[in-house]
């Protein structure tokens, strides 16, 4: 057995910073191992690694295009850099990268999720639910494979098939915040608000801040019309999330129920200033009928002047 070098050590230690949680530690040592040999694809693969747990994606895709370019079968380059191609959002590279990752591996639980998950992120909602689904034949414990693929049915339109897929997952276990919200969003979605409000209201039970929850729980409300109600599950929303422009939008409905115009125009200007394609949906929905004579409306979906609250 011949003797490690320097920048084999040098590697080594980079990699037990990474399991110690120490990123910027593993990244001095990387950078020493790669000054010593520019050749490491396995120091490239790792720095990859420390530079997404630091949030820096371009650079933590250049280590691992780099390593593939020294070592071109290196499978966890492969994958790892699919998985940063999706979170940059350039899902239709991601799921090019995933497809050559499985024809070596074609029964990895894990490249099939992440597959899946690419697919999704461009409304191939289908193709995704058959990647889930070998994804949970391969791995029946892998909870998340089954919630994605619970929201897939949803987006797909097949309502009690996501209910169901749901209540399996309940089954498994039954404190799953994320199981009764998503079966909560299959009832709403299917026409059911009472029913997904009980849902959602399960969730909270668990988890009193979550903010999918909250959100949906309001619109839930806003359906029955439980008005008052939804504007205290949307502004509960808004506490942790305040740039979420769907609970400012529908907030404004709220307000428009209740007969509170101005409020409800602060609502629908800020849900714009987040999201300014909102202004398309706000022009066609029948919800803000009784807006539309108020100059502030006109300005706010025009985007001409300055539009805040009344003096």
């Amino acid at each position: 057995m011949g003797r490690i070098t320097l920048h084999e050590r040098y590697v080594d230690l980079g990699v037990k910073f990474i399991e110690e949680d120490a990123p910027q530690r593993a990244l001095r040592y990387l950078n020493r191992a790669l000054t010593l040999n520019d050749q490491s694809y396995f120091a490239y693969y790792n720095r990859g690694i420390v530079y997404d747990l630091m949030d820096r994606l371009e650079d933590a895709l250049a280590d691992y295009e780099q390593a593939l370019a020294i070592q071109p079968n290196h499978l966890a380059s492969i994958h790892n850099r699919a998985v940063v191609l999706r979170e940059l959002g350039r899902a239709e590279e991601a799921i090019k990268s995933f497809d050559a990752i499985l024809k070596f591996d074609p029964d990895n639980d894990d490249f099939l999720y992440n597959r899946g998950a690419a697919l999704a992120d461009v409304g191939r909602y289908e193709e995704a639910i058959s990647c889930y689904d070998r994804a949970i034949q391969l791995a029946p414990e892998k909870l998340d494979a089954r919630i994605t693929k619970a929201s897939a049915l949803i987006e797909c339109g097949r309502f009690d098939e996501a209910s169901a897929a749901a209540d399996a997952i309940l089954e498994v276990d039954p404190a799953s915040v994320e199981a009764h919200s998503v079966k909560g969003l299959a009832r709403l979605d299917n026409g059911h608000p009472q029913e997904a409000i009980e849902c959602f209201t399960r969730a909270l039970d668990r988890q009193p801040d979550d903010h999918s929850a909250l959100l949906h729980r309001g619109i839930a409300l806003l359906r029955l019309p439980r008005n008052e109600d939804a504007v205290l599950d949307l502004r509960a929303a808004l506490k942790n999330h305040p740039d979420c422009d769907e609970a400012f939008y529908n907030l404004a409905i709220a307000y428009v129920k209740l007969g509170d115009r101005e409020a409800a125009l602060d609502a629908l200007q800020t849900a714009i200033d987040i999201h300014p394609p909102r202004r398309a949906e706000i022009r066609k929905a029948k919800e803000f009928e009784a807006l539309r004579s108020e100059p502030r409306f006109k300005t706010a979906l025009t985007g001409k002047g300055e539009v805040g609250k009344r003096r």
